[in-house]
């Protein structure tokens, strides 16, 4: 059941001077934030890999994922979901991959004024996204099933089909519900929208029976559209398949239900879909920013929106790991160092500028900050006992501490199996001389689905 606390519509979105303001006004919210960006160019999709180990499997997508963006690797964010291994008659086992791939610089253009506003952004998604927390949040009736939740918005949207919490596809979607008229947007006649909508969902379906059995069993619409129900019909006649519109206050608290939200429910689905439930996949980029720190020059910090420079992009979002190896992240870590170490070096063959001097001091950053952070990871390696899978980890300076955050999942035969090694990971780390007592209370949450308890905990942690 959703219980929301607060919401607010924000206003300034075309203005980030106007829009930092407006958010800094914002006193009484949490200033820990996931956000959904609609307006970055990015790229969804299901993958069947040829099996390897999981650094191979998001090396691979990562490739894929800039080349369909036509960028560079290390322009781009990408993250990914490793599922299980598909076996077909005649061919060797692969591994399911989705993946979300969308330029750093973009992500990080659109973050400058939610951070400068004093938030935390710990994770970053897409309206496909979005619809993947959706779908997980509402599963179907009977295993299996295959649903396409559409999002629809005045001049994007959004398309995504799901089996089991599973992405199988997704798409943003250039066109909405309106269309723009000397400034104002004016909305497209019902049937045309139908039809529009029905070809894109028929092209969807099509695509995916290449390569999964099961059809389309439900659609389901949501968005900022006006008499959204009006659509049901028309798709209903067009598909010949169930379609539901996410207009009503089914799964929501509303006991204290802030005044104007059930008014609103179709539009705020999304977003109050990522409070409750991240989707797996998060593209918040790992940076290293220039900022001024004293009247004396430059000096490299912890970058951007929720990263240390010596955690690095090694760190982020480690699916799927049984235990959490500091030997193996720190090896990794030289790895990032000597790929940032040779950029440096063949910028400072045409002439160097602020920006080499701006990475060499991210490369002294990281040398002397890598010690502290490989101690982190050491005493959390030790704390993690069998079954328990530290996914993200994320640390940020504070003065003389680090406030280290992460997830993990506890995965046991039954819930009381899974929460006892929940409890057993989190009590190692209070008797960790290193970790102590948390921030604030973690947080469990058992996952019948997934067979396990979700645990986000956050601790200050000296350096």
């Amino acid at each position: 059941m959703l219980r929301v606390h607060q919401f607010t519509s924000i206003t300034h979105l075309d203005n980030a001077q106007a829009l930092t303001t407006e958010l800094k006004a914002l006193s009484s919210f949490s200033r820990r934030a996931w956000v959904n960006l609609w307006d970055v160019r990015s790229s969804h999709q299901y993958l069947l890999l040829p099996s390897g180990s999981d650094s191979e499997l998001e090396s691979r997508a990562r490739r894929h994922g800039a080349s369909v963006l036509g960028m560079r690797d290390v322009d781009v964010t990408v993250a990914t979901s490793i599922g299980g291994t598909r076996g077909e008659p005649g061919h060797h086992p692969k591994r399911e991959v989705s993946f979300f791939a969308a330029g750093s610089d973009e992500i990080r253009a659109c973050l400058r004024p939610i951070v400068e506003a004093g938030f935390v952004v710990e994770g970053v998604t897409t309206p496909c996204g979005a619809l993947w927390s959706q779908a997980r949040l509402r599963r179907a009736s009977l295993p299996g099933e295959v649903h396409a939740h559409v999002a629809l918005g005045v001049s994007q949207s959004a398309l995504g089909i799901f089996s089991d919490g599973a992405l199988l596809y997704a798409r943003d979607l250039d066109w909405g519900y309106a269309a723009q008229s000397m400034g104002t947007p004016v909305a497209h006649d019902r049937e045309l929208l139908a039809d529009r909508l029905s070809t894109e969902l028929r092209r969807s379906f099509l695509y995916l029976k290449q390569y999964w059995e099961q059809n389309v069993a439900q659609v389901l619409l949501c968005g900022d559209m006006p008499e959204i129900r009006s659509l049901t019909a028309p798709l209903i006649e067009r598909l010949s398949i169930e379609v539901e519109t996410l207009d009503t206050l089914d799964g929501i608290d509303t006991e204290t239900l802030p005044d104007g939200f059930a008014d609103r429910a179709p539009m705020l689905r999304l977003a109050s879909s990522i409070a409750v439930g991240p989707p797996p996949v998060n593209l918040l980029p790992v940076e290293v920013t220039a900022s001024r720190t004293n009247r004396t020059g430059q000096h490299i910090v912890a970058g951007g929106t929720a990263a240390a420079v010596a955690i690095g992009a090694f760190l982020y979002a480690q699916a799927n790991m049984m235990r959490l190896d500091a030997d193996r992240q720190i090896d990794a870590a030289r790895r990032e160092m000597s790929s940032l170490q040779a950029q440096v070096a063949d910028a400072g063959t045409t002439g160097g500028g602020a920006e080499v001097i701006a990475r060499r001091t991210a490369l002294r950053a990281l040398d002397a900050q890598g010690p502290a952070i490989a101690r982190v990871l050491e005493a959390l390696a030790n704390a993690t006992p069998q079954g328990v899978t530290v996914r993200t980890l994320r640390a940020m300076p504070d003065g003389s501490h680090w406030t280290v955050s992460f997830n993990a999942f506890a995965a046991g035969a039954d819930q009381t199996l899974a929460r006892q090694a929940a409890e057993s990971f989190l009590q190692a780390l209070a008797r960790s001389p290193l970790f102590g007592e948390p921030l604030q209370p973690p947080t469990r949450r058992f996952v019948p689905d997934a067979g396990g308890v979700e645990i986000a905990a956050r601790y200050r942690v000296r350096k």
